[in-house]
């Protein structure tokens, strides 16, 4: 017997009535989304990079067809109504700067197509030439056989970005826009009170 599919159900919460799955995060402060190394506004923050790749990994496990709600849970203590909101602000705005970014790698992709497709054709011509006219002259068989071997291995680049490189990125960015419409919510939890507040959470109040 094959193994038993996967059922999302069995690790996210799902909303039944909305068809639409949630993605617990638990935190203990706000400052715990963002990278430990940026300290620029808050809507304008990098987000932690191991949550961005548990946010996409989730999304890889979650059929594409369900929408996906971030669900951020934190202790009661620390809710801070401003906090939430530049927080879901932040969320969007990293991941639109995140897809142009990536569109801009996507052009990028493009331009090594024609660039290998270039030096590709050149070097084959090259070698046509030398072997036609210059069969003559001292290693001429080695020359041509090492432009040849040159013209294939950018003609692998190019298959290499077209068929894998491009592939992966379309991928990357369907994710990406999945997330950048995603609802943001919070819940807050009973904890007991901590003597040690994060002291890095002052600074969210830019």
């Amino acid at each position: 017997m094959g193994e038993a599919k996967f059922d999302p159900r069995t690790i996210y919460r799902f909303d039944e009535a909305k068809k639409t799955f949630y993605i617990d995060i638990d935190l203990d402060f706000y400052r715990e989304l963002y990278s430990a190394w940026d300290f620029s506004p808050q809507r304008n923050r990098d987000l932690d990079g191991e949550l961005l790749d548990y946010l996409m990994a989730c999304c890889d496990e979650i059929p594409a067809r369900y929408p996906v709600v971030i669900a951020v849970n934190l202790p009661a203590r620390v809710y801070d109504e401003n906090r939430e909101k530049r927080a879901t602000q932040g969320f969007r705005n990293f991941f639109t700067y995140r897809i142009r970014r990536e569109e801009n790698q996507y052009r990028n992709y493009f331009s090594k197509v024609i660039k290998y497709l270039v030096i590709g054709a050149v070097l084959l011509i090259s070698a046509s030439l030398l072997e036609n006219f210059f069969s003559g002259l001292a290693y001429s068989e080695l020359l041509v056989e090492g432009l040849i071997i040159g013209a294939w291995v950018s003609i692998w680049e190019v298959f290499s970005v077209l068929f894998f490189k491009l592939s992966d990125h379309r991928k990357k960015v369907a994710v990406l826009r999945r997330l950048q419409v995603a609802d943001t919510v919070y819940r807050y939890r009973q904890v007991p009170e901590h003597d040690n507040p994060n002291p890095d959470e002052a600074d969210l109040l830019v």
